[in-house]
């Protein structure tokens, strides 16, 4: 089990025993880049990832994405509704315009939180490519990493890197939320084989999962939550705002469910910046037909369970 940054409802489930109570043993840590961990699902080596919902349909789309070949993975259940997605920049580049000739950080150039980027920046008369330069820049915390140390001028940056940056004081050029009224930010994804070859194990999984994002929403557990935040890097009253932007409007999604008007949002999204190699119907891509999402695992891992649906 692998995400780009610390996923609250897994370390839930993990430091609650949900997992366990499933007779799961899941070795849950961060990736540093989309791109080799998308080819360890594809390749069954890793069983779910969290990423964003536009690296898994790029992935399962177009052939020239990252990876130079279609990936065999299928969205199972929502993460999160952007976690506070931002374009911020580095201390000393209040605005737009001061960046241009600069350079953008990003996870890879035009997917994933890429395009969300090239469209703040774009609503603010900058083109990507022609005004600004994208730089693959890895996940979340190395993206905010080089906002300090200089690597890069701006970054597109979501989840505790974002309430990091805020707390030290960066500019924040633009939000998606500003953007968008619906927005499906990071999904849980698979291998479309092995969930088929598995389906109890990934049910199992889906259950724990879905039980840690409602612990993590449950109010009575907000101290506990935060203490699962803390470390060496992360004093408590950090770790505060970030579970609060984890239970706020554009954070997690409750019961790990896809929100669709923001699943159509990111297709939209990539459909105008003409990221599909071949014309989509955007219509047919949000429905199930689609092929995108296979939702029966989750229907299967929370039937008959309060709050279902939505």
């Amino acid at each position: 089990m692998r995400s780009a940054s610390r996923s609250l409802p897994i370390l839930a489930a993990v430091a609650n025993g949900f997992f366990a109570d499933e007779r799961l043993n899941v070795d849950y840590a961060q990736f540093v880049s989309s791109r080799p961990t998308f080819i360890q699902v594809d390749q069954q080596e890793i069983e779910f990832i969290v990423s964003s919902m536009d690296n898994a349909i790029n992935y399962q789309l177009n052939p020239g994405n990252p990876a130079g070949r279609i990936l065999d993975n299928v969205i199972v259940g929502g993460h999160d509704l952007g976690l506070g997605l931002a374009l911020t920049a580095a201390a000393g580049y209040p605005d737009a315009a001061s960046l241009r000739g600069k350079r953008v950080g990003v996870d890879v150039p035009h997917s994933g939180f890429g395009l969300p980027a090239e469209k703040i920046l774009l609503e603010q008369g900058l083109v990507a490519d022609t005004d600004y330069t994208l730089v693959s820049a890895g996940s979340t915390p190395a993206r905010y990493q080089g906002l300090l140390d200089g690597s890069w001028e701006a970054a597109i940056i979501n989840a505790e890197g974002v309430v990091r940056a805020r707390e030290a004081g960066l500019p924040v050029i633009g939000t998606v939320a500003e953007l968008y009224d619906a927005y499906q930010g990071g999904v849980l994804a698979g291998n479309r084989e092995w969930l088929a070859a598995h389906p109890d194990i990934a049910v199992r999984f889906l259950r724990a999962y879905v039980r840690g994002m409602s612990w993590v929403f449950d109010r009575r557990h907000r101290d506990a939550a935060i203490a699962l935040l803390v470390d060496a890097e992360t004093t408590p009253a950090l770790a505060a705002k970030i579970y609060e932007l984890n239970v706020g409007p554009d954070g997690l999604s409750p019961r790990g469910a896809l929100s669709p008007p923001g699943f159509r949002t990111v297709l939209e999204l990539r459909d105008e910046f003409h990221g599909f190699e071949t014309p989509q119907d955007i219509d047919r891509l949000a429905s199930p037909e689609g092929g995108l999402y296979d939702l029966s695992y989750y229907d299967r891992a929370t039937r008959g369970r309060p709050g279902h649906g939505g």
